[in-house]
């Protein structure tokens, strides 16, 4: 009867959206959009004490730097949170990969 109920609740939450998707553009709407905005080019009025949330023009982006990205992310910095515990090293990677594609994307067609 336990497994039935536990069946029932899973298969519920998986219809409700209970079990959403770790794709990079799921991971970057939940976790990044906030402050670096859907498309990365940060907020609409400069923020001055921290210019770099345009990820579009970021040196450490629009250089590849894949191992700065990679600890910018786990381990934030100033007011950016670090998601190294809230992230697997996939998940990471997968961050990583779509923010050094965000200029390339905003550029394209």
């Amino acid at each position: 009867m336990r497994w039935l109920a536990l069946s029932l609740i899973l298969t519920l939450l998986a219809a409700c959206g209970g079990t959403q998707e770790r794709s990079a553009p799921n991971l970057y709407k939940q976790y990044c959009v906030r402050c670096h905005g859907a498309q990365g080019q940060g907020p609409r009025r400069p923020v001055k004490l921290y210019p770099r949330l345009n990820l579009l023009t970021s040196p450490m982006v629009l250089q590849g730097d894949r191992a700065a990205v990679r600890q910018r992310i786990a381990d934030g910095h100033g007011p950016m949170p670090a998601f190294y515990r809230r992230l697997t090293r996939e998940e990471i990677e997968k961050l990583v990969e779509f923010t050094l594609e965000l200029p390339s994307r905003k550029a394209g067609p």
